[in-house]
Formats: structure tokens, sequence, C-alpha cells
């Protein structure tokens, strides 16, 4: 008979699997008059394989559909722009999202100068359908992803709209069209004041030249010209948003779609709801039911693979020796920050032959502050008479069979947390999946990423646990200091590359998405250490999700090419 925290256990983890299920349904049905083509290729003129997909509207309209492109920023991919392509198509029009080249799961490495052929490769695609107005389309760029947009509209009469997300408009040299009543072309230009790639100045300056007046006298939230003369031309700025969150802020998604549908007047609206507000609180269930799943199925399922008891493998520090307290705590953290640029530049080294630069460059990092950790692990080890490679032994001192069991169980949850993932996060704001011509490069990066979470695991996991209970409370707390510890040493160096950068762009764009993978990585150390006193299975579980989002996220581009953007 089952026991009664059994029971209670099992209700618990069919909760969170209901919340997960339902919550996941819901994402993928709204909204409800929009159906959706996943994995799509277009090919280049080049031989690059582009990846799109394609979202429309579930009815048949009787005139052919107008429809809009939509690019994305550089670290960046499709699934960011995702909200803009659900509003248009649910509002009555045919949005294709793509993975320029390099990035996502697209072939080809990163050439600014090609993208506007990867825009082509998918405007060659709608006109191979038999349903597209070809002769009357709309370009989204964001960030990087205006760059070919500038280009594309300049000449192409095909393109009727032109919006900017977070990007910019030609200040000297070649301009796009001004655009008239016959061959309109109506120009939006979305700002965010706290943006980190460029001034609002300099905004201001492009839109002069196209409306004719000088760059002091433009403002803001003001149109200039108008849709029936098909000059329309406007800068919206929102105050609350900066360069990343734009591609998702609910302001410019409703401004984009507004801007398509006053461009199209005639194109029936077949839904005036909005969407992204529900499809945000819809993701709120997502990761909780997901995540709360995830966590309360470690301790089962490590019970049926894991020896009941097995105290191999685990770490044991003499009491005279304990990492106890604030004073060892606050070694940990100087160790960290004072070693990290030496061993970040240790790292880069041998990774800077590889494809990836964002990946080689965050692996990099990362091992800095791990760098810094061993230094101390040494010093410590000189303590207690246990040379450094003793040390880092002990977590594999199991037999053959339980580290089987071990690595079986790691990959079983890392597969389990992807899903989760993938079907919350990953198929709607942030692509998690990378292109094949990524996948054969991973392993490489693996080997240096499994060795920084290991000794990450070591002193974090481990070490600073021993400053606190094994109940629950003690948990928490040691998740959180974990956090504290890696994102005070995060912050500080992305910081020191904003200030040598002399621009914030690095710092407004990796921070926001490494908070929430570094609040999730702490407390996958807790759990799993409290669960299996090992610890393999948060090495297993962190190297690997947090790998292959870098690496989805990371365009190919050679490592002279990343660096040139710092001077």
């Amino acid at each position: 008979m089952l026991k009664k925290n059994t029971w209670n256990r099992i209700i618990i983890i069919l909760a969170f699997s209901l919340i997960f299920g339902l919550s996941t349904i819901m994402m993928f049905t709204t909204p409800p008059n929009v159906k959706s083509q996943y994995g799509l290729t277009a090919k280049t003129e080049d031989g690059v394989n582009i990846a799109f997909n394609v979202f429309e509207p579930t009815n048949e309209p009787t005139e052919l559909k107008k429809a809009v492109i939509i690019g994305h920023g550089y670290m960046a991919n499709k699934e960011f722009m995702k909200g803009y392509a659900l509003e248009l198509a649910s509002a009555g029009f045919v949005a294709i999202t793509l993975d320029f080249r390099g990035h996502g799961q697209s072939t080809g490495s990163l050439e600014r100068g090609s993208l506007i052929d990867d825009v082509r490769a998918i405007k060659e695609y709608l006109a191979s359908r038999e349903d597209i107005d070809i002769n009357n389309l709309g370009y989204i760029g964001y960030s990087m992803g205006g760059g070919p947009g500038n280009q594309i509209i300049k000449d192409d009469k095909d393109f009727k709209c032109f919006i900017g997300v977070g990007t910019g408009l030609p200040t000297e040299g070649s301009q796009i069209r001004l655009g008239n009543e016959t061959n309109p072309l109506n120009v939006l230009m979305i700002y965010a004041r706290y943006d980190e790639a460029f001034s609002l100045d300099r905004l201001k300056e492009g839109l002069s030249v196209r409306v004719g007046e000088p760059a002091e006298n433009i403002d803001s939230n003001q149109l200039y010209g108008s849709f029936e003369n098909g000059n329309a031309s406007k800068i919206y700025l929102d105050d609350n948003s900066n360069h990343l969150l734009v591609a998702w802020d609910q302001d410019f998604i409703r401004q984009a779609r507004d801007w398509v549908i006053n461009t199209f007047p005639e194109v029936d609206q077949l839904n005036e709801n909005f969407y992204v507000n529900t499809r945000g609180l819809i993701l709120f269930f997502q990761i909780l039911g997901g995540l709360g799943l995830f966590f309360m199925i470690i301790e089962p399922l490590s019970k049926q693979i894991i020896p009941k008891n097995d105290e191999k493998g685990s770490i044991e520090l003499g009491e005279e020796e304990d990492l106890r307290g604030s004073s060892e705590i606050l070694k940990m953290v100087l160790f960290s920050l004072g070693l990290g640029i030496p061993g970040l530049i240790l790292m880069m080294l041998p990774l800077s032959f590889l494809p990836m630069a964002i990946a080689s460059f965050v692996i990099s990092l990362l091992f800095g502050s791990v760098f810094g950790l061993l230094i101390f692990l040494y010093l410590q080890g000189k303590k207690r008479n246990s040379s450094l490679r003793e040390m880092l032994k002990e977590p594999l001192t199991i037999s053959r069979r339980e580290l089987l069991r071990q690595i079986l169980l790691g990959i079983g949850l890392t597969c389990l947390l992807y899903l989760i993932l993938y079907l919350s996060l990953g198929n709607n704001y942030i692509g998690i999946i990378p292109s094949i011509s990524k996948i054969i490069w991973i392993p490489l990066y693996f080997i240096p990423m499994f060795i920084t979470y290991y000794i990450y695991s070591y002193t974090y996991t481990i070490i600073a646990q021993k400053n606190f209970k094994g109940n629950l409370s003690g948990m928490f707390k040691s998740g959180l200091l974990t956090f504290g510890i890696q994102y005070l040493y995060i912050i500080t160096y992305i910081l020191l590359i904003s200030f040598l950068s002399g621009s914030l762009f690095y710092f407004g764009t990796m921070i926001p998405v490494a908070t929430p993978i570094l609040v999730l990585a702490s407390f996958i150390y807790a759990v799993t250490y409290q669960k299996t006193k090992n610890i393999l299975l948060a090495v297993i579980i962190n190297s690997t999700f947090f790998l292959l989002i870098i690496c989805t996220i990371s365009p190919i581009q050679s490592p002279l090419e990343f660096l040139l953007r710092f001077i």
C-alpha cells in the first residue's frame, strides 16, 4: 500500500502535468483562427537553406492574400518574431518568419551583405503560391533584420510597407524610395527609449531625409505623410523597453499590426482581438506546470534508478576544514571575480578556432569564473593535504554500473526538461533547436561546457550547500547562493565588456536571457544534489540544455568578425 506522502506526490505530479498539458494545447491553438506550418525551407541562389515558418488565417478568402516577411536580429531566430506573425495572421495576413543564414536552423554562415538573398528566397516561395498577391507585400525587420529590409524596399516596388523594429534608416548615400499613390511605401520605425544599439537622434536623421524635414524638427509618435498618398512615415517611441524586449513588447506588436492593416485596408479584419497578453499568461502556466513537473519527478525517478543510500560519489570534507561561513563564501566570490580575465583568455584561445563565436565567448566567460574557483579549490586542498585532482575525482568514485545509472538518469531528465522548454519557450519566443550545420560542432563545445559545469557543481552545489541544512529551506537558500555568486560574476564582466566596447548592447541583450537560465541551473544544482548526493545529474542537465540554447542563438560567424564588433 502506498504511503500518504507518495500519494501526495503522485497527485501533485498529475496536477502539474495537467496544467502543462492544457496550457500547451492552448498555446498551440491561440489565436484560434490561425494555422501554422513549421520546418519549411527555401534555397537561396548561393545554395543556403533558409528555414522558415508560415502563419496564415484558417479561412480562405476569395481574393489573393497579402503577405508579410519578418526578419529577426543578431543573436536571435525566427521564434523571436512569432508574436508579430500570429497577430498579423489573426488579422487576415500571411506572415512568414525566417532564420537568416547562420542563425537558428538555417545553414550557411553570417554574411550581412547576403541577408537580402535570404529575403528574396522567401519571396520566391510566396511567388510559387497561387493564393498570394505577390505585388502587395510587407516587411518587418528587427535589429539586424532591418538591414536587408532597407535594401529590398529601395527598388522592389512589390513591398508596400516597411516596419523597422529596433533598427535604423540610411542617413546618407542610397536612400529608400519615398512612395506615392501609384507605388506606395509606408514606413514605421519602432524605437525603445532604452535601446542600446543606436540612438533616437540617428533614427530621426534617417527619417528626416525621407520626409524632407530637418532632423531637429522630427517628433516621435507623429505621422508624416499619409496612407492615402502612400508615403506615411512615423517613429513610434516607447518609454519602457530596451533593444531585446522590442521583439516581444505588446505595444510594438500592436503598432506593427495596425500599420500593416492601414497599409492594406482592403483586407477584411477577420479577428480584431489582440493575443499577446493572453499568450503571455498561457506561457506562465506552461512554465509553472512544466518546471513543477520536472522538479517533482526528480526524487521518484532517482529512487527507482539509483540504488538507495549509496553514499559513494558524495564529497566529504572534514569538519575542521569545512567550507562554512560567510568568509569562505566571500573568498569564492573574490577568486571568481579576480581571476576571471585570465580564465576567459585561456579558454577563448582554443575555442576561437570553432565556428560559433558567440558560443565560444559565452563558454569562455563561464570558464573565467571556474578558473578562479579552481585556484580556490587548490588552496583548500592544500589545507586538507589533498590534491586538486583527488578532490575533483571524489564524485566519480562510484562503480561503472552506478555511473551508467547516473548518466541514464541525467539524459532522461535532460530530455524531459528540454521538451518542456521547447513546447513553452522554444517554439514560441526563443528557438532552442540548432541547425544540422551547428549540431556537428556541439560535441567539441560540450567538452569545455561539461568541465565548466562540473567545477561549478563541485564548488557551489556541494561546498556552498554545506552551509545549509538538508531541508527545503536549506535547499532554497543554497540555490539562491549559487545563483547570486554566478550572477554577480556575469553582470560584472558583461558590464566591463560593455564599458570597453562603449555600448550596453551586450548587457541589454545577454543579461535578460542569462538571468532565467542561471536561476534554473542553480536550483537544478540544489535539488538534484539533495536528492542523489551526487553532482553528475546537475552537470549533465545544465551543460546540455545551456549549450543547446547558446548554440542555437549563436550565428555561425568567424571570431574575427565577432571581435570587430567591440572596436
